[in-house]
């Protein structure tokens, strides 16, 4: 999560899901709290997205920070329902959350501090098109072979059985 300002309303929250193998930002959500109800929004979305038929037995982990939220009874409660393995960032592991720290920080570079967003909705539709249409579709990473996250996940998936591909 990182939180940028809104104009007149004060601090705005992005929270985001993403996937540690196709580098994709999978689920995202702006909100003006922080609620765990707010932090929810952000895998629904990425299990709406990515996993139409049910995530259950697919191998999902969700690693989060230790904050209030992702630690909260009901949040850890609805992961464990959805068959999601939550693992935790320990304080002293700076590799805990390596994968999702940069794309943070180029969230906050490439969009948000390029940006003075005065409304929430005005916010809200240029963060998801800057991730939809930008970032995942765009950039391309070292470790996917300079290809981007959407060209990569396509390819991968092309080279999977459908059955493991629908989730089957």
């Amino acid at each position: 999560m990182t939180k940028f300002l809104l104009g007149p309303l004060g601090w705005c929250y992005l929270i985001i899901v993403l996937d540690w193998f196709t580098k994709e930002i999978v689920g995202w959500n702006v909100s003006l709290r922080a609620k765990t109800a707010d932090w929810k929004e952000a895998p629904d979305r990425a299990l709406c997205e990515k996993f139409p038929l049910g995530a259950r037995d697919q191998g999902l982990g969700l690693i989060s920070d230790n904050g209030s939220q992702p630690t909260s009874v009901s949040f850890m409660r609805d992961t464990a329902l959805l068959g999601i393995n939550q693992i935790f960032c320990s304080y002293d592991n700076p590799k805990g959350n390596a994968d999702t720290e940069p794309v943070i920080r180029t969230v906050k570079e490439e969009c948000l501090w390029l940006n003075e967003f005065t409304f929430y909705e005005e916010a809200h539709d240029a963060i998801g098109h800057w991730i939809d249409e930008d970032y995942n579709r765009l950039y391309v990473h070292s470790a996917l072979g300079y290809r981007s996250r959407n060209e990569f996940r396509r390819q991968w998936e092309q080279n999977q059985p459908l059955e493991a591909v629908l989730g089957g």
